[in-house]
């Protein structure tokens, strides 16, 4: 929804990754560095864009947030196992 925030949080292990693949996300602003919508992962801020896939580990803290007035934010979540354990 617009306006809204997810409050920082981490999972339990690092078992997994987690991708979030873009569908529907507000537009940059026009005028300088910060979006609308937005990720912190770690100390690490990304933005999503349409089409485009982000994927990192969950055990990191992380938050999201949609400070656009009117705008929804959609993303489809996908996790799965690691490659790095067997």
């Amino acid at each position: 929804h617009p306006k809204t925030h997810i409050a920082p949080h981490c999972a339990s292990t690092n078992i997994r990754l987690t991708a979030h693949l873009g569908l529907v996300v507000p537009p940059p602003i026009p005028y300088g560095e910060k979006q609308d919508c937005y990720i912190r992962v770690g100390h690490n801020w990304e933005n999503w864009k349409p089409g485009k896939v982000l994927i990192f580990d969950d055990s990191f803290e992380h938050e999201v947030a949609n400070d656009h007035d009117t705008m929804y934010r959609a993303v489809l979540l996908l996790r799965f196992w690691h490659p790095s354990l067997s």
